[in-house]
């Protein structure tokens, strides 16, 4: 039972003094309180799971505190001392949430009897709690290895967390090897200032880097900070906090921090087991997110050594596809798209033309009109183009759209499908202005190019046959207005 806190109050010292003893024997922490006005500003302070109340204080009713100290501990469990045998106030204490009396006079194994069964009713009540708490952190853990998508993974820990603790303050660091000396990062939080997003900390300094450097989490709160060094930690006293080392197997990815503002339900030692499962889960969602990201860079890497080949091919094309991605990232983001949104729309621009690899060199380089039989091989090259590449790594919904509807026009004379207007996704309207653009700026075998102005005028013409009119309007103006060509 030592994990229990007990208050005593009142206003008698012998009193007090023959409980705190029998208490303590017990193995329970024990703290006392003479009169109602100490006893709010004990509970105001600390947490505690038990108090054995006078039924008359000197300062006020041992009912009327106990109402208010479960204001502050709505789980705290009482025991009225009372001398009095009167129904009324025996209704009384119990609406007020005892649990049980003892009359006076009474002995100290009475005492300590009815203090061990109440004891046994707070710890039962608390495993009940700590199941039901097992359950669902186990549940809301598997939900953050769901996405191999970082920022998502980022923000379903903190959520999860967050409302599985009850904490105020919650935040993820991730270690960073490439600095020297590393350094951990802040990468996700809530309940913080956004000032501190971009807080770097060298591995060394302050709680969570204790936590990363041993392996082993750390628990703050009033019985365990002077532990830890004062350098490290500004502690006022109240609140409480966990910081829970991110671990696959002996590797430390991060740390998640958990803080409770009250000292009502503070953290404690049973709660690391609660949440070191979440932080498991935490940890090899983050690492399955890492190794994933490496994955999709490498693929990028390759998939963009694979279109510079493909320009070779054709020299006038050189570049066209890095300059078509960087045109459309930035037009999607003048519409208000999210930057890693917009990035899929660079990955697009590297796969749209990999599929004119398979029509024959001598119709792409042909000087004069295309033959109807010519112009089938050219419109199957969108198609061509996604069988190239493998779907799970980089095809998402985005990337598909831009690249298969790029070539479709808006009043419905393109392909392959010759959809027309907003049947034609967003994604590959945005590409089509964009590749535009660079197409008309590029010179080819049968004319010249054409400078950035020209270019733009020559849009101005076809928008609303060829361009969606509006997404022609926004490149004019962030061509005008950034110098992007």
């Amino acid at each position: 039972m030592a994990d229990l806190r007990v208050l005593i109050v009142d206003d008698e010292e012998s009193t007090v003094a023959i409980c705190k003893f029998a208490l303590q024997r017990l193995g329970l922490e024990v703290d006392s309180a003479l009169s109602a006005k100490d006893a709010l500003a004990k509970v105001g302070q600390e947490a505690f799971d038990l108090a054995i109340v006078d039924w008359m204080l000197p300062d006020g009713s041992g009912i009327a505190l106990f109402r208010m100290m479960r204001e502050h501990l709505p789980q705290l469990v009482g025991i009225l001392i009372t001398g009095q045998n009167v129904a009324d106030t025996n209704r009384e204490a119990l609406e007020a949430g005892f649990w049980a009396f003892l009359p006076k006079p009474f002995t100290i194994s009475e005492l300590q009897a009815t203090v061990e069964r109440a004891a046994s009713y707070i710890r039962a009540i608390r495993e009940c709690e700590r199941l039901a708490l097992m359950i669902s952190l186990s549940e809301a853990a598997y939900q953050v290895a769901v996405s191999l998508d970082m920022d998502e993974v980022l923000q379903s820990i903190v959520r999860i967390a967050s409302q599985q603790s009850g904490a105020d303050k919650v935040s993820v660091m991730l270690v960073d090897e490439t600095c020297s000396p590393p350094r951990l990062r802040l990468v996700a939080a809530k309940g913080l200032s956004p000032d501190l997003f971009s807080l770097e900390v060298p591995l060394g300094e302050g709680i969570a880097s204790q936590a990363v450097l041993s392996g082993m989490p750390v628990l703050i709160n009033a019985h365990t900070i002077q532990q830890l060094a004062p350098s490290v930690l500004h502690y006022q006293g109240m609140g409480s906090a966990l910081c829970l080392p991110l671990k696959v197997q002996n590797r430390i990815v991060g740390v998640l921090n958990l803080t409770r503002l009250s000292s009502e339900r503070p953290f404690s030692e049973s709660d690391i087991r609660l949440y070191l499962v979440l932080a498991a889960q935490a940890a090899l969602a983050v690492e399955n997110a890492q190794l994933h990201q490496k994955v999709r860079e490498g693929y990028i890497a390759a998939l963009a050594s694979f279109a510079r080949y493909a320009e070779t091919l054709l020299p006038y094309r050189q570049g066209h596809s890095a300059r078509v991605g960087i045109y459309a990232q930035r037009l999607a983001e003048t519409l208000g798209w999210k930057q890693k949104e917009a990035q899929h729309l660079r990955i697009a621009a590297l796969i749209q033309d990999l599929g004119l690899l398979k029509v024959p060199r001598e119709i792409l380089a042909k000087p004069g009109p295309l033959t109807e039989d010519e112009w089938q091989w050219v419109r199957q090259h969108p198609l061509w183009s996604l069988e190239l590449v493998d779907p799970p790594a980089l095809l998402t919904e985005t990337v598909q759209e831009a690249v298969k509807y790029h070539h479709e026009r808006f009043d419905g004379t393109g392909y392959p499908e010759r959809r027309r207007g907003q049947e034609i996704p967003l994604p590959a309207r945005i590409l089509t202005v964009a590749d535009t653009f660079d197409a008309l700026c590029s010179e080819r075998p049968h004319r010249p190019a054409f400078s950035p102005f020209q270019a733009l005028q020559e849009m101005r013409r076809v928008a609303g046959s060829h361009l969606d009119p509006d997404l022609t309007e926004a490149f004019v103006q962030v061509v005008d207005n950034e110098s992007i060509a």
